[in-house]
């Protein structure tokens, strides 16, 4: 089954603020990290990249210094991370990406995915983009319900989408034209 895809327009939607909880710091992750990195990425079970998958492919699509972590800082425990990459869409090289979002279980409940995601916005803005993009899935309830309140629009690009949309409103009491779904024939800023 196909992920959902959630798009943000910063022509018509304000970039949230960013905050960090206290007792935490945003900073980049450099390459030599790549170890306390994976041990993130297997806490919320991503795979974990060997450094030629992080040096030789992730790092053409990640923009420059916008692979981001949070770091708890009395610790120096990995707690948080998120990348601003180029497009997924080759049709779409106008959009950028909000990718590998992540916390680790035992510090959720302080927004440490939030703020690595509002993070991103903001790089991805600088970069130019107006519109971003993401992937997720169903199942993944507290995402969702933190992208929608953070002003992404559910992308309905495929024919199974308003349903599993429709389902995923239920699951958050919502009601599903609150949502805002974007049609798949949607445009998006700085098209040509």
């Amino acid at each position: 089954m196909a992920q959902l895809k959630m798009i943000f327009n910063a022509e018509n939607t304000p970039l949230p603020e960013l905050k960090i909880a206290e007792g935490f710091r945003l900073r980049t992750i450099q390459d030599e990290e790549l170890e306390r990195y994976n041990q993130l990425r297997t806490s919320v079970e991503f795979p974990a990249w060997e450094k030629s998958y992080l040096t030789d492919v992730y790092r053409k699509k990640v923009l420059p210094d916008a692979l981001f972590l949070i770091e708890e800082i009395e610790t120096g425990r990995f707690a948080a991370s998120a990348g601003a990459e180029t497009t997924d869409m080759p049709e779409h090289p106008e959009v950028g990406v909000l990718g590998w979002v992540m916390t680790h279980p035992e510090l959720r409940g302080y927004s440490l995915g939030k703020a690595a995601s509002v993070a991103v916005m903001h790089r991805l803005y600088q970069e130019g983009y107006r519109a971003f993009s993401l992937l997720t899935d169903d199942f993944r309830v507290a995402a969702l319900k933190t992208y929608l309140s953070l002003g992404w629009k559910p992308w309905l690009y495929l024919d199974d989408m308003e349903g599993r949309w429709r389902a995923i409103a239920e699951v958050l009491k919502m009601d599903f034209d609150s949502l805002g779904c974007l049609p798949a024939d949607c445009t998006f800023p700085g098209m040509k």
